[in-house]
């Protein structure tokens, strides 16, 4: 039996971003100039401050080949803005023509997309944006996000999707809130501020999520936090494991096709109360290694690189295969990583709303 993953996440910029969100448990360099001097690089952190080469990542991506029957996504995107990658639109162009990728996109805080960067995105032939903006108001998306500009980043969103919209692109645009204390009251008229510029039938939408604790590492959760959980922790944990006990994880990772291969979607796992970093995403950071999720930042969960080794033996290596055996049989809590993060309650209970 063989793990397949069906959605590929390549972080191409680690730890330069133009701005400060208290809910990012980055530690970022000072600035954002390419080549940081070795004493910013880690800042504390086990993870050097790079971006990947073009070549590095057309190495990297090539080895989903012939696999992208099956892979439902490639995002571009990890711990860092991926607009400070002036290669991004040529690894988009590759990702799509070259290796076959149906769908490939990216989040962004979207401060610097630039007309110039606009149209080299599209041309490319982006599939998918997911613009991060946390307020209606100036006075709380700076507070959210500080460093970034309200209204420059509105204005660019606005002029991608008329630019989309004038080059008849297939390219759906996800505007996306993180909610939490200083926005929540700001919800019901983003949402209908943002539905007002978009158009449903080319797949945009309107995203908002709930703040979780990413990991178990995001800094003053308790205080940011609009959902306690409360008895969804009980729901939870009753679901899934009735889930484990019925046999559904067992039925849901066993392969029902000729080859022995496994391949799980994203919410097949998200329904069962399980996480689907382990069982269909593959996260890989842009020095090549591989972690047990993307929000294991610091790799204390180090599970290859795929730069020296095959992506699949990877994904099921003996490593995975225990983390995934842990989710199976109710020990998960072992993982000092998954017992603190609330990532895979949030899935579960929907949380995020559209």
């Amino acid at each position: 039996m063989t793990y397949i993953p069906t959605h590929v996440q390549i972080e191409t910029v680690n730890r330069f971003c133009d701005a400060r969100c208290p809910m990012c448990t980055i530690k970022f360099v000072p600035d954002f100039a390419k080549n940081a001097p070795d004493e910013l690089s880690n800042n504390g952190q086990s993870r050097a401050a790079e971006i990947m080469s073009l070549d590095t990542f057309k190495s990297i991506a090539i080895k989903f080949k012939p696999y992208v029957d099956r892979v439902r996504f490639l995002s571009l995107h990890g711990c860092g803005e991926p607009l400070l990658d002036k290669n991004l639109p040529e690894k988009i162009k590759f990702a799509k023509d070259v290796v076959g990728f149906k769908e490939v996109g990216f989040t962004s805080n979207c401060s610097i997309l630039t007309e110039k960067m606009t149209l080299r995105l599209l041309e490319a032939g982006l599939n998918c944006i997911i613009p991060s903006i946390d307020g209606l108001t100036a006075e709380v998306h700076e507070a959210i996000r500080p460093r970034t500009n309200y209204e420059k980043i509105v204005k660019n969103v606005q002029n991608f999707i008329v630019q989309r919209d004038k080059m008849n692109a297939k390219c759906k645009v996800l505007v996306r809130m993180v909610r939490q204390q200083l926005n929540k009251d700001q919800w019901d008229d983003y949402n209908v501020f943002w539905r007002d510029l978009m158009s449903p039938e080319k797949g945009d939408d309107v995203i908002g999520l709930d703040i979780h604790n990413t990991g178990g590492k995001v800094q003053n959760y308790d205080k940011m936090k609009v959902n306690n959980f409360g008895n969804m922790e009980k729901e939870h944990w009753d679901h899934y494991t009735k889930s484990v006990d019925d046999g559904s994880y067992k039925k849901l990772t066993t392969p029902n096709n000729d080859d022995d291969k496994v391949y799980i979607k994203a919410n097949e796992i998200e329904d069962l109360g399980g996480c689907p970093d382990l069982f269909s995403r593959f996260s890989i950071f842009a020095s090549g290694d591989v972690a047990l999720c993307s929000a294991d930042q610091a790799e204390y969960f180090k599970l290859g690189n795929v730069i020296k080794e095959d992506p699949i033996k990877i994904f099921n290596s003996n490593q995975f295969t225990d983390y995934r055996n842990k989710w199976m049989s109710k020990s998960y809590k072992e993982l000092e990583h998954c017992r603190d993060c609330s990532v895979y309650m949030m899935r579960f209970h929907k949380t995020y709303v559209s």
